[in-house]
């Protein structure tokens, strides 16, 4: 015969495995080795500047692109960032593709993403990030 206090431990574990699972299943981390979040960016792929993207946002809509420079301010979450080239700003965004980062305001990133427009002013959807 189960004891009530054992159907209490049980339900408590079950209900910090789920808490756990949830609250951490969402995010895709990178490690400190690696300092890679999201998808792997190429290689290959080249940056495209923020004044590109500002300047001309119609023409990059729905494109992939990388954009790369300083961390300049940061989603208390990790979850969106403003990144910072020689050329101008860019707004990133990671909380639709729940990749998320740790505190890095100042570093280098690199960012791959999608660039989407909203009340006509361009964006970057994140899926891809490296810090350095």
């Amino acid at each position: 015969m189960v004891s009530t206090r054992q159907y209490v431990a049980l339900g408590l574990t079950v209900l910090v495995a789920a808490a756990v699972l949830v609250g951490c299943g969402a995010k895709t981390g990178g490690t400190a080795k690696s300092n890679a979040y999201g998808k792997a960016i190429p290689a290959d792929m080249a940056v495209t500047t923020a004044k590109e993207i500002l300047t001309n946002a119609q023409a990059w809509e729905g494109k992939d692109v990388l954009v790369a420079g300083k961390i300049t301010s940061e989603c208390p979450s990790g979850g969106w960032i403003w990144v910072q080239d020689a050329s101008g700003q860019v707004y990133v965004n990671m909380h639709p593709t729940n990749v998320f980062i740790p505190q890095r305001v100042g570093k280098m990133v690199r960012a791959m993403g999608k660039v989407v427009l909203e009340s006509g002013q361009p964006s970057v959807v994140g899926y891809g990030l490296e810090l350095k």
